[in-house]
């Protein structure tokens, strides 16, 4: 069975700072999903990345996908309270 580890498990980190939060995936991933969570409410779906090496952004988050598709980071940077929340990743193994 895959597992899929998030680290670090909480971050505070104060506004206009940058962070990364790391996924790692103990297999292959043929796509990983980047969703966030505000307290409360349900999942907002924020990117899919499907090749090695690929990277994408929106609206100061970037996340990338490594060669070997076993780990992605998602960064922010210019961090605003309005990135409050939970980050989740998602993945398929297929």
């Amino acid at each position: 069975s895959q597992e899929l580890e998030q680290s670090p498990q909480s971050l505070i980190v104060q506004e206009g700072k940058n962070l990364t939060i790391n996924c790692t995936s103990s297999k292959t991933l043929y796509g990983l999903h980047w969703y966030k969570q505000k307290y409360g409410e349900g999942l907002i779906f924020l990117m899919m990345l499907q090749k090695g090496g690929e990277e994408k952004s929106h609206e100061k988050i970037t996340a990338n996908l490594d060669e070997k598709k076993q780990q992605s980071f998602l960064h922010i940077t210019a961090s605003q309270p309005s990135h409050a929340g939970i980050y989740f990743c998602g993945g398929d193994t297929q």
